[in-house]
């Protein structure tokens, strides 16, 4: 799928839908109807289509590694030749999206896209291939900025508002999934500030779509049927048809502009801690119908205990914004600039009373900005160890290696396989250790799939796993 125009086998499926309702004259205007909407989601598309990017990216690891299973000839397995470079290392290859938002090469994607690259390749919408450069990524909005440098002026995607989408809206989605350029499906707005998968990145404020997104899909955009960009594809659940992620634009607009000015994202911190005030709770602080959150802890030293705050108070208004719920205020306070003062309505004893707080800029900002060096991961893109012996027996299994690390999008990602599981056999070969682990992984068929059990809280479980 090569270009906007292949996008017409999908839509054309609207007027037959329309068809089916009846046949009768007064059926035209119905069926005019449903054609200029199709017609208006093609020229959205074939709008968007030229600011999508390809992105492939190239990780090398030391030959050698503790992955590495051998032959019996001291060589790599035949299906990990192909991996090997000149300078004698392993390369991975990874293909993402992403969206150019600088006419002068300036591009937004996932963190997890670009994460641990040794090499970054941008290919343009014309085919034309170009090195990039990070300009700054941030793993708590999985939102990566990259620069490349164009020999003209690029198009640009035209960004939407995504505080104003409503639930039921089209979504179209348009990216690379598995290597397929500019590939795109269309679906509705599922839902919106819905919070995802534990394992990801991205905070509790996604757009929940059913626009199919696929691995190639992650760091490409939702578009509106006006072809605007009212989100970034990040991730999908694994385990169901039909639900996808993607970061809502304005917060990538955010941090974008974060990482372009400071190369990391400053996040506001106030310290303190905070709890949902329910029902019985606002009856024991004397606030019986108030909304707000409680207080319940506050840091010595912090903005929170300069500016007067205490521990029992009923945090009710941010500057003139209701506070109704405990993920609303964190995302107050993390996304106003550090220095910024701000008056809060405070619940005290039964009295409302002012305290004005100055944000400060939360610690470990620049070593939140990229993730500690991963472990090597093998083929189906996981790393794994031995279990310590005392805790096989506490979970009373004869063997098996602990998952420590899995790679998104990779096919243990895809399989359903997290880190802490425990795999006990592969392909029908039990694996005790880290040695049967290796020799299995050498033997496993390419590009078919196949079968490993694992152990997660107590209970055994089967994953499908396809081999690349």
């Amino acid at each position: 799928m090569s270009g906007p125009g292949r996008i017409l086998p999908f839509l054309v499926l609207l007027p037959v839908i329309a068809a089916c309702g009846g046949g009768g004259p007064g059926d035209a205007p119905a069926a005019a109807n449903v054609a200029s909407v199709q017609q208006a989601l093609v020229a959205a598309v074939e709008r968007a289509v030229p600011a999508v990017v390809n992105i492939r990216t190239v990780t090398r690891f030391a030959r050698g590694a503790p992955w590495g299973g051998r032959g019996p000839d001291g060589q790599p397995p035949e299906y990990l030749m192909d991996l090997l470079e000149e300078n004698g290392g392993f390369r991975q290859n990874s293909l993402g999206s992403g969206v150019v938002v600088g006419e002068d090469g300036l591009i937004v994607t996932n963190e997890h896209v670009i994460r641990d690259a040794d090499e970054i390749v941008v290919r343009l919408s014309d085919r034309s291939e170009y090195r990039a450069k990070v300009v700054g990524a941030d793993v708590q909005t999985d939102v990566a900025v990259l620069r490349i440098q164009p020999s003209g002026k690029l198009r640009v995607a035209t960004l939407g508002d995504s505080s104003r989408l409503k639930v039921g809206e089209f979504a179209i989605a348009v990216g690379n999934p598995f290597g397929l350029e500019s590939t795109v499906t269309l679906g509705v707005v599922s839902a919106t500030g819905r919070g995802a998968e534990p394992d990801l990145g991205g905070g509790d404020d996604f757009i929940q779509t059913d626009a199919s997104i696929n691995p190639g899909n992650s760091g490409g955009p939702l578009l509106n049927a006006r072809g605007e960009v009212v989100g970034i594809n990040t991730a999908m659940v694994s385990a169901a048809q039909g639900i996808g992620f993607a970061i809502p634009i304005n917060t990538v607009r955010s941090v974008e502009q974060d990482l372009v000015a400071h190369g990391t994202v400053r996040r506001g911190w106030l310290g303190l801690g905070i709890q949902a005030l329910l029902p019985d709770l606002a009856d024991a602080f004397g606030a019986r119908g108030e909304k707000g959150i409680l207080v319940n802890r506050v840091v010595p030293g912090s903005p929170a205990e300069r500016g007067g705050i205490r521990m029992g108070d009923i945090l009710v208004a941010w500057g003139k914004t209701r506070v109704s719920g405990v993920k609303e205020f964190q995302r107050l306070v993390t996304g106003t600039s550090p220095g910024t003062r701000v008056t809060l309505e405070v619940l005290r004893e039964g009295k409302r009373v002012a305290a004005t707080v100055t944000v400060e800029e939360a610690e470990r900002q620049a070593e939140g900005r990229r993730p500690p060096p991963r472990e090597p991961v093998d083929p189906l893109g996981m790393a794994v160890r031995d279990v310590p012996k005392h805790l096989l027996r506490e979970m009373e299994l004869r063997g098996g290696v602990e998952v420590t690390f899995v790679e998104t999008a990779s096919p243990a990602w895809e399989g359903g396989i997290r880190e802490g599981d425990v795999l006990l056999s592969i392909h029908r070969e039990t694996v005790r250790g880290l040695d049967e682990y290796r020799k299995a992984l050498s033997r496993l068929p390419r590009g078919r799939a196949v079968f490993a059990m694992i152990y997660r809280e107590g209970a055994q479980l089967y994953v499908a796993l396809k081999t690349k």
